[in-house]
Protein backbone atom coordinates (compact mmCIF):
# COMPACT_ATOMS: atom_id res chain seq x y z
CA UNK A 1 0.00 0.00 0.00
CA UNK A 2 3.01 2.20 1.05
CA UNK A 3 4.46 1.92 -2.72
CA UNK A 4 1.00 2.61 -4.52
CA UNK A 5 0.80 5.84 -2.51
CA UNK A 6 4.40 6.95 -3.19
CA UNK A 7 4.38 5.87 -7.14
CA UNK A 8 0.79 7.61 -7.09
CA UNK A 9 2.52 11.16 -5.37
CA UNK A 10 5.65 10.50 -8.14
CA UNK A 11 3.05 10.08 -11.32
CA UNK A 12 1.40 13.59 -9.79
CA UNK A 13 4.66 15.56 -8.95
CA UNK A 14 5.87 14.61 -12.58
CA UNK A 15 2.28 15.52 -14.20
CA UNK A 16 2.08 19.01 -12.46
CA UNK A 17 5.40 19.54 -13.34
CA UNK A 18 4.35 19.72 -17.09
CA UNK A 19 1.18 22.11 -16.33
CA UNK A 20 1.41 26.09 -16.34
CA UNK A 21 2.98 28.22 -13.86
CA UNK A 22 1.93 30.91 -11.57
CA UNK A 23 4.47 33.33 -10.53
CA UNK A 24 3.92 34.78 -6.78
CA UNK A 25 3.56 38.48 -6.41
CA UNK A 26 7.03 39.76 -6.29
CA UNK A 27 6.44 43.38 -5.54
CA UNK A 28 7.00 44.95 -2.19
CA UNK A 29 4.72 47.72 -2.45
CA UNK A 30 2.43 46.99 0.43
CA UNK A 31 -0.85 48.73 -0.83
CA UNK A 32 -0.29 46.64 -3.99
CA UNK A 33 -0.29 43.60 -1.89
CA UNK A 34 -3.06 44.03 -0.09
CA UNK A 35 -5.13 44.78 -3.21
CA UNK A 36 -4.21 41.53 -4.73
CA UNK A 37 -4.66 39.28 -1.55
CA UNK A 38 -7.11 37.22 -1.89
CA UNK A 39 -7.04 37.03 -5.43
CA UNK A 40 -6.95 33.79 -6.95
CA UNK A 41 -6.84 32.64 -11.03
CA UNK A 42 -6.61 29.25 -12.94
CA UNK A 43 -6.11 28.80 -16.77
CA UNK A 44 -7.37 26.43 -19.12
CA UNK A 45 -7.49 26.22 -22.30
CA UNK A 46 -7.25 30.37 -23.42
CA UNK A 47 -9.58 31.28 -20.57
CA UNK A 48 -8.49 32.40 -16.91
CA UNK A 49 -11.09 32.62 -14.34
CA UNK A 50 -10.37 34.75 -11.60
CA UNK A 51 -12.14 34.82 -7.82
CA UNK A 52 -12.02 38.26 -5.48
CA UNK A 53 -11.99 36.72 -2.51
CA UNK A 54 -9.89 40.12 -1.19
CA UNK A 55 -11.29 43.02 1.00
CA UNK A 56 -11.70 45.52 -2.03
CA UNK A 57 -14.08 45.93 -5.19
CA UNK A 58 -11.07 46.13 -7.69
CA UNK A 59 -11.73 48.51 -10.55
CA UNK A 60 -9.09 46.37 -13.37
CA UNK A 61 -7.31 43.27 -13.47
CA UNK A 62 -4.93 42.25 -16.39
CA UNK A 63 -2.76 39.05 -15.86
CA UNK A 64 -0.08 38.22 -18.14
CA UNK A 65 1.49 35.10 -19.96
CA UNK A 66 5.00 34.24 -21.20
CA UNK A 67 6.30 31.22 -22.58
CA UNK A 68 9.19 28.96 -20.84
CA UNK A 69 9.94 28.13 -24.53
CA UNK A 70 9.31 30.90 -26.69
CA UNK A 71 10.84 34.29 -25.47
CA UNK A 72 8.34 35.92 -28.74
CA UNK A 73 5.06 35.22 -27.00
CA UNK A 74 2.98 37.37 -25.03
CA UNK A 75 -0.53 36.85 -23.55
CA UNK A 76 -2.78 39.22 -21.65
CA UNK A 77 -6.09 38.72 -20.05
CA UNK A 78 -7.93 41.81 -19.38
CA UNK A 79 -10.50 42.27 -16.44
CA UNK A 80 -11.69 45.87 -17.10
CA UNK A 81 -15.28 46.52 -16.16
CA UNK A 82 -14.47 45.37 -12.44
CA UNK A 83 -14.33 42.75 -9.81
CA UNK A 84 -16.65 43.13 -6.60
CA UNK A 85 -15.49 41.38 -3.64
CA UNK A 86 -16.91 37.36 -3.93
CA UNK A 87 -16.85 37.94 -7.23
CA UNK A 88 -15.67 35.59 -10.03
CA UNK A 89 -15.42 36.45 -13.46
CA UNK A 90 -13.89 34.84 -16.77
CA UNK A 91 -11.88 36.24 -19.95
CA UNK A 92 -9.91 35.16 -22.31
CA UNK A 93 -6.33 35.28 -22.97
CA UNK A 94 -5.32 37.05 -26.14
CA UNK A 95 -1.67 35.89 -27.60
CA UNK A 96 0.46 37.83 -29.83
CA UNK A 97 4.37 37.28 -30.82
CA UNK A 98 6.48 40.24 -31.85
CA UNK A 99 10.02 39.65 -34.17
CA UNK A 100 11.04 43.20 -32.27
CA UNK A 101 9.52 45.42 -35.18
CA UNK A 102 6.09 43.93 -35.61
CA UNK A 103 3.52 41.71 -33.49
CA UNK A 104 1.25 39.19 -34.93
CA UNK A 105 -1.56 37.06 -32.87
CA UNK A 106 -0.70 33.81 -32.07
CA UNK A 107 -3.85 31.36 -32.32
CA UNK A 108 -4.13 28.84 -29.37
CA UNK A 109 -3.35 25.85 -30.89
CA UNK A 110 -0.05 26.43 -31.68
CA UNK A 111 1.06 27.43 -28.32
CA UNK A 112 2.61 24.99 -25.98
CA UNK A 113 -0.28 25.94 -23.18
CA UNK A 114 2.19 23.79 -20.73
CA UNK A 115 5.20 25.85 -20.95
CA UNK A 116 2.91 29.26 -20.21
CA UNK A 117 4.06 31.35 -16.73
CA UNK A 118 1.14 33.45 -15.29
CA UNK A 119 1.72 36.79 -12.82
CA UNK A 120 -0.84 39.36 -11.90
CA UNK A 121 0.40 42.27 -13.96
CA UNK A 122 -2.36 45.14 -12.75
CA UNK A 123 -4.80 45.27 -9.69
CA UNK A 124 -6.54 48.41 -9.23
CA UNK A 125 -8.55 49.03 -6.36
CA UNK A 126 -12.28 50.50 -7.26
CA UNK A 127 -12.95 54.11 -6.61
CA UNK A 128 -16.01 55.10 -4.79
Amino acid sequence: MKKLSLASLLLIGALSGKAQTYQAVASKNKTYLETVKGLSYTYKNGMVTIKNNGKYDLGTVSIIASSKTDSTLFGIALFEEGLKKGQTDRASVYFTASNGRESREIPLAVIDQKSLVFSFDKAVRAGH
